[in-house]
């Protein structure tokens, strides 16, 4: 699917938007919570060393904490998407900036979407004799808003003054607002739920119908059997000169009875098809037509038996309608309503170590602050993350989760260049090795569809594309307290890999497989982001001993300005990140 993993907005992985969701990149706001884990951060945390430049700034850098210390970061961020880089929309070009609900928006829900209305669009052509007849349940229109609201908590720990461990804790709140919209004039549908599911009386009155249909035809065989055995008899020499025409009337008001029963229901208390033609609709009248003509045609023939009228249809489907039509697995999707959702939650936790491998400055933390020359620092780490999260649920078609509940691998590299006393830039590298796992999916044939039906839930074997990332960051030390930044950000996702095939019985009752490979569409992916931020600082007064407590808070906002490949949600994050330095042990 292509929102996710929504997803999976796979999110991104959108068809389901899952990746999106780590700490690096995730979402934004001032919520209480933050504020008040901040606060308490900055109470608990005594003064202390630390070697530093003099205005640290945003993103990552190449320094590992100083020996004996520990630092705490807490983050309060706010992600939203309310668009995507499309891929293979129709009438879109490729890359092209389109709402994110569009998979959802249809001019004729119809077969396509659900794939148990073509028994019933086939019984009404027939019964109609509308071969062009075409099942629609009418218009959706569908705007998704995600937000996802994010607290980490990072805590770095130095071991020796070249290794730094740590652990990132994000706190996740997932919100996806829908707005959905069914069937605005009433006039939109060709079909509608059969009032024989929420009407038994409905029943009884089609069966009367239907009854009265076999006691014509069983009287008309009466009559030419003893016409045919007394010919001479009143009445039976215009019956038997017209005989071949009887009996065709009988054949054909015997298939349209059965076809009656199979659209309407009504024969031993059967409720017919789920989906019958809406009151008013070229379809109901056609059906109309014809029962009249039947009607007209034993009336020729001397037999009133036929006294009833067309079976009740159905009214336009409303959005009330729409939500059981997701939730009632009697007509094959057995999903939740598109309607707001939020996830709360843990995210994915991250694991990690930091070893800087040589730095120009020296050990000597106060020569950071009066830097000149061109300086260079050089560190490379490794990251486990845990997958703690949880991902969009499978029979909910627009949710976003906490995570991707799946264990990475992730090597970096990170590179401080330092000229002069005020400009410095980061450049860091990552290459994220995503693990193998299973997961309860739907699964679809394309992307494009994006309402699956619940037999194709299975257990996946998954193996998400492994990403390259690029992050670089430009920063100017204004003075010992404040700083700018930019920031560049790419982002290379590779193609995930799903496999399984399982043999399954479809909504018609007929045995289909279905291959899971069929999610690898549309999952590789690019993105490029830019971003602006700024920081002020107080670890340069505090080493020179004009400050009592040694900390920096950063604002930091980036948007995504291009996307390819899959479907690729076009971001916009605010984060605001406060980082308190504590010496543990050590000089």
């Amino acid at each position: 699917m292509k929102l996710a993993a929504r997803a999976a907005l796979r999110l991104p992985d959108f068809t389901r938007l899952r990746t999106l969701l780590r700490w690096r990149s995730a979402p934004v706001l001032f919520t209480r919570s933050g504020l008040a884990v901040s606060a308490l951060c900055i109470a608990l945390l005594a003064p202390a060393r630390a070697g530093a430049q003099a205005v640290l700034g945003i993103g990552d850098d190449a320094l590992t904490v100083p020996a004996g210390s520990m630092r705490v970061s807490v983050f309060a961020q706010w992600l939203r998407y309310y668009e995507r880089y499309g891929r293979a929309t129709p009438g879109r070009k490729n890359g092209a900036v389109e709402p994110l609900g569009v998979d959802f928006n249809f001019d004729t829900v119809g077969v396509a979407q659900f794939e148990n209305l073509a028994p019933a669009q086939n019984a009404v052509r027939a019964l109609a004799a509308m071969p062009d007849f075409t099942a629609s349940l009418g218009k959706s229109s569908v705007l998704i808003r995600d937000n996802v609201l994010t607290t980490p908590i990072a805590i770095d720990f130095g071991i020796t003054r070249r290794i730094s461990v740590s652990v990132v804790v994000p706190f996740v709140t997932a919100t996806s607002t829908v707005d959905f919209r069914f069937n605005p004039t009433g006039r939109e549908p060709t079909l509608g739920f059969n009032p024989t599911l929420s009407s038994p009386s409905t029943i009884a009155a089609n069966g009367d119908l239907l009854t009265q249909f076999d006691a014509a035809a069983a009287q008309l065989n009466t009559q030419l059997a003893s016409c045919a055995a007394n010919p001479a008899a009143a009445g039976c020499a215009a019956l038997n000169a017209n005989a071949g025409s009887a009996r065709a009337l009988i054949q054909s008001a015997g298939a349209f009875a059965a076809g009656l029963a199979q659209v309407y229901g009504g024969r031993a208390g059967s409720v017919g098809s789920p989906f019958v033609p809406v009151v008013g609709t070229a379809a109901q009248t056609a059906i109309k037509a014809r029962l009249a003509a039947f009607k007209a045609q034993y009336a020729g023939f001397g037999n009133n038996a036929i006294t009833g009228s067309v079976p009740l249809g159905a009214a336009p489907m409303t959005i009330s309608d729409a939500a059981t039509l997701f939730t009632d697995k009697t007509f094959g999707l057995g999903a939740r309503p598109l309607e707001r959702t939020i996830n709360r939650g843990i995210g994915d936790i991250d694991v990690g170590l930091k070893v800087k491998l040589f730095d120009t400055f020296g050990e000597d933390p106060k020569a950071r602050l009066a830097p000149h020359g061109l300086q260079w620092r050089q560190s490379i780490g490794a990251v486990y993350r845990i997958g703690t999260g949880t991902t969009d649920a499978a029979d909910n078609f627009a949710d976003v989760g906490t995570g991707n509940h799946q264990n990475d691998v992730e090597l970096r590299s990170y590179t401080d260049l330092m000229y002069g006393k005020h400009f410095w830039v980061s450049v860091l590298a990552h290459f994220n090795f995503q693990l193998a796992d299973q997961l309860t999916m739907r699964i679809t044939d394309t992307p494009s569809q994006v309402l699956a039906a619940a037999y194709r839930q299975q257990t996946v074997q998954r193996d998400l594309g492994d990403v390259a990332e690029l992050e670089i960051d430009p920063r100017w030390v204004m003075n010992d307290y404040m700083s700018i930044s930019g920031h560049y950000y790419y982002r290379r996702k590779s193609a995930d890999r799903y496999t399984g095939t399982f043999n399954v019985t479809n909504l018609a009752g007929q045995p289909v497989t279905i291959d899971a490979s069929a999610l690898n569409q549309e999952t590789e992916a690019t993105e490029h982001r830019l971003g602006v931020g700024f920081s002020y600082s107080t670890l340069a007064a505090y080493m020179r001993g004009k400050a009592g407590l040694p900390f920096e808070i950063s604002y930091f906002h980036f948007q995504t300005t291009l996307g390819s490949g899959g479907n690729v949600p076009k971001l916009s994050q605010d984060q605001v990140q406060v980082r308190m330095y504590r010496k543990l042990f050590g000089r």
